[in-house]
């Protein structure tokens, strides 16, 4: 089931070239790309942290504000499983002119945002309460690295996660699928997933085009099969990478391989939270990152796309949990055990 997990979210409906990125990616991480991810994720227990980094201003030029809807809205579902799922802490970090957004984005996912030091009161707590915290880190070279290692530090965190989050270059600057420099205004957390790798933190990186955090694991592949890819290819690689045809898929997966695992189907996405999410995007603040239109889409996709994509994920999950409790865990023996589970249906 986690192999076709993550063939669902490597569908490359855009055409960008990702598809030809996974086996690289695969023979990294040894096993589905889904599962690898959700092994750090489901030993999770009350007031552990999660680092999320997100958000990628799309256009700059207009204002440093406008977000684009990939990445934030993954995050959200991905967060709220974590918070709902396990009383753990989202931190959410994100360039400083998107932490309203971000914040929305959350807040429409049914977290409430709060500081660090409420969030572990909430977690102490008997009685539950849903909650993240959203902040930044510093724009300033001569900072950052500092700031995130202090970060890493503090929170401990069970993993940092980027989701569609462009990544510094070998020239040192951020650069957009048509090669242009959006360096300006951003918070500098790819220092974040390097403290993480020194202190070794379990990091994930997902994207859709091979310039976000995670991608210089794969450099030659983004190379090879991406436009521009030997440009704009991220330099910062992370433990496991995985690229989707849409990046916000990726958090789903994730999602779904989280709930086989644990028999907890609740923890997978679903079609009206999705729903949900998208259709608040306009209003948050959040754009379309290919077309630059204020509509409930994402990469050029419409919401019915989206919704399929979540239905698909859902009723995998659904079915990988009924299979593992009729015959056992996954791998080769659950393999054949279902194979032959099917044949005998079909008599």
């Amino acid at each position: 089931m986690f192999d076709l997990i993550d063939r669902i979210v490597s569908m490359d409906l855009g055409q960008r070239g990702m598809a030809p990125l996974y086996p690289s990616a695969r023979q990294l991480s040894g096993e589905p790309l889904c599962s690898a991810s959700a092994r750090s994720l489901v030993s999770l227990k009350r007031g552990d942290t999660v680092v999320f980094l997100t958000g990628s201003i799309v256009r700059g030029w207009v204002s440093p504000s406008l977000a684009e809807t990939d990445g934030p809205i993954g995050v959200a579902a991905l967060a709220r499983s974590i918070n709902f799922g396990f009383n753990a802490i989202p931190v959410v970090l994100t360039d400083p002119s998107l932490v309203p957004a971000v914040t929305a984005t959350m807040e429409t996912a049914g977290l409430t945002v709060v500081d660090e030091d409420h969030a572990r009161a909430a977690s102490r707590n008997e009685r539950f309460t849903a909650v993240a915290v959203v902040s930044t880190c510093s724009t300033d070279p001569t900072q950052a690295p500092a700031q995130a290692a202090a970060l890493v530090d503090r929170l401990r965190p069970a993993a940092v996660i980027s989701v569609e989050r462009a990544g510094m270059t070998a020239d040192g600057t951020f650069r957009n699928s048509v090669g242009q420099d959006t360096s300006a205004g951003r918070a500098l957390l790819d220092h974040v997933v390097s403290a993480a790798t020194s202190a070794r933190v379990p990091t994930i990186g997902i994207g859709d085009l091979g310039n976000e955090i995670g991608m210089g694991a794969i450099r030659s592949a983004v190379a090879t099969h991406i436009p521009n890819g030997a440009a704009v290819c991220a330099a910062l690689g992370t433990d496991i990478v995985f690229p989707c045809g849409v990046s916000n898929w990726g958090c789903y997966a994730i999602q779904a391989a989280m709930a086989i695992l644990t028999g907890r189907l609740e923890l997978a996405h679903t079609r009206q939270l999705e729903q949900r999410l998208l259709e608040a995007a306009p209003r948050i603040g959040l754009l379309d990152g290919l077309h630059g239109k204020r509509e409930p889409m994402a990469d050029g996709l419409p919401l019915h796309v989206h919704l399929a994509i979540v239905d698909l994920l859902h009723a995998t999950a659904e079915r990988g949990i009924a299979f593992q409790k009729i015959l056992g865990s996954e791998g080769p023996v659950y393999e054949a055990a279902k194979l032959a589970h099917f044949r005998k249906l079909m008599l």
